[in-house]
């Protein structure tokens, strides 16, 4: 047992010269320096998604490669809503046979409505997510320049922390970069 103890100990007075303590001033590769405070940020995603010109470009790239088939779209739903009408008129005065293939018509009419509606629906939300990923892209990079630039060590999405103080907010001058960054509208 003694043996244990004096090999501990020996190893333990052997690696202290190597321990780095955060509160060191004297040690310069020491991990934490406590002469050099934090640069911490905070960014509000939501508000630059909603007054950036590259998110409001990319809203108006979709509204018009969308248009058209939004306008196909509820075409065909003012149909089927016609249609259905003149059932509801005539189901009374309909023979048996005549009733129930328009019934089918209908039912068919609709299945098509709802396919057209989940293809628009599966083809929007692919672009939107291509059109958010270049988005994010373009404020990733001026956010990456700008770090950098002020020397921040860590700049954080506002939703993700419980507090911040309104003086670490960047939100407005990444804006205002992205503002003035033309290459990515």
């Amino acid at each position: 047992m003694r043996k244990l103890t004096a090999l501990t100990t020996l190893l333990v007075v052997a690696a202290l010269p190597n321990i780095s303590i955060a509160g060191d001033k004297e040690k310069k590769d020491s991990p934490v320096s406590v002469t050099k405070a934090l640069k911490i940020g905070v960014l509000d995603w939501q508000l630059l998604v909603a007054k950036s010109p590259q998110a409001e470009q990319a809203g108006k790239r979709l509204e018009k490669e969308f248009k058209e088939r939004k306008e196909v779209f509820l075409e065909k739903q003012k149909q089927l809503e016609k249609k259905h009408e003149q059932f509801q008129r005539n189901k009374d005065i309909m023979a048996e046979a005549e009733r129930v293939k328009a019934e089918r018509e209908l039912t068919k009419l609709q299945q098509d409505l709802r396919n057209l509606q989940e293809e628009n629906q599966a083809d929007y939300t692919a672009r939107h997510r291509e059109e958010m990923e270049k988005f994010l892209s373009t404020v990733k990079s001026i956010v990456d320049a700008y770090g950098k630039e002020e020397q921040f060590d860590l700049i954080l999405p506002q939703d993700t922390t419980l507090f911040s103080a309104d003086r670490i907010d960047v939100t407005n001058t990444i804006l205002e970069k992205l503002k003035a960054d033309k290459k990515g509208l």
